[in-house]
């Protein structure tokens, strides 16, 4: 992987001078030569190898005219220098063919490393528009959430029901879970993700600010540092929304102080997702409400499965998912 991306640091790299690129070319092929003259007992039947690599090395780190020149320059010194009569030109037979296959070599192999450049050229270029419009899409999907959030607030407050209030509050912490999600967005091939570690922990600091009120209730946050496709954090996300809620409301009846323990942990292609509290615990046979529906169906979704059970102290949820996009 890291040779991958030196390869590919060096074929898209800024471009430099033409005289610097024909130099450094004409300099490549001078120590190549003073390589080949320092291994003449090993390479003596074979004058023209070292000077294979060395034309590829220009082509890829300069460009294709630079592999040009380095190919015929090595032909010219090889054929002076290392093939008999030396110091001179004079070249036949199987020596002729020989440089006539490096030279077409040399050229085929410039050519083609200058046509992968320019399709890394425009793949990077495409990156980098996907990632300018993802990050668009982003602020917009932002902003209209924040509107939408908006509207469920003052019609809340209008209302002077306290069930319609208190559902339009709980629609609302929906919303602001997916807004979150898209506020951590981050661009990449597969269309964004969230770092699910610090998603998750912002996430549960907003609920405990907001529903806590004055009871000394902490919520611990204990997440895996992955990052996961937005899809994934959104529904992972609003599963949390959900238990958390939850546990705020109803697990510390009066100034009931106490713990909520969030638990995010991936094993390969599951995931899991605890919430446990110390409260009161929920009685037998109390109705699952609408929250507790959600979360069947938010991991149902994600090939999942949610399990409920009464600890010596409190309540604990597991919800166990399973998604390829994990």
């Amino acid at each position: 992987m890291i040779e991958e991306n030196i390869l590919l640091r060096m074929m898209s790299g800024r471009r430099h001078g033409v005289i610097a690129r024909y130099a450094a070319s004409a300099l490549i092929v001078s120590l190549t030569a003073l390589l080949r003259y320092s291994l003449e007992g090993a390479l003596h039947n074979f004058p023209i190898l070292l000077f294979y690599p060395a034309v590829f090395l220009c082509a890829l780190v300069f460009d294709r005219g630079s592999g040009f020149f380095a190919t015929i320059l090595s032909a010219f010194l090889a054929a002076y220098l290392f093939i008999e009569p030396r110091f001179s030109l004079r070249i036949g037979g199987e020596n002729a063919i020989a440089v006539g296959i490096f030279v077409l070599i040399g050229f085929t192999m410039s050519a083609t490393t200058e046509m992968l450049r320019q399709t890394i050229a425009r793949l990077d270029e495409s990156e980098r528009a996907k990632a300018l419009l993802l990050q668009e899409l982003a602020h917009r999907t932002k902003n209209d959430l924040a509107i939408i959030s908006s509207a469920i607030q003052l019609q809340s407050r209008a209302s002077s029901h306290p069930e319609v209030r208190e559902a339009l509050d709980a629609a609302n912490a929906r919303v602001l879970v997916v807004a979150r999600a898209q506020e951590r967005l981050r661009g990449d091939g597969d269309g964004g993700r969230v770092d699910l570690a610090e998603y998750i922990a912002t996430l549960c600091q907003g609920l405990g600010d907001l529903l806590r009120d004055v009871r000394p209730i902490a919520v611990r946050v204990t997440c895996d540092a992955i990052d996961v496709p937005s899809s994934v954090a959104i529904h992972v996300g609003l599963i949390v929304n959900e238990l958390v809620t939850n546990s705020l409301k109803y697990a510390y009846p009066g100034e009931r102080g106490g713990v909520i323990n969030v638990t995010v942990a991936c094993a390969g292609p599951e995931m899991t997702v605890i919430v446990k509290d110390d409260g009161v615990g929920c009685p037998d046979g109390v109705e699952p409400g609408l929250g507790s529906r959600l979360v069947r169906l938010l991991a149902k979704q994600m090939g999942g499965s949610v399990r409920h059970e009464s600890v010596d102290k409190g309540f604990c949820t597991h919800v166990t998912l399973s998604e390829p996009g994990l």
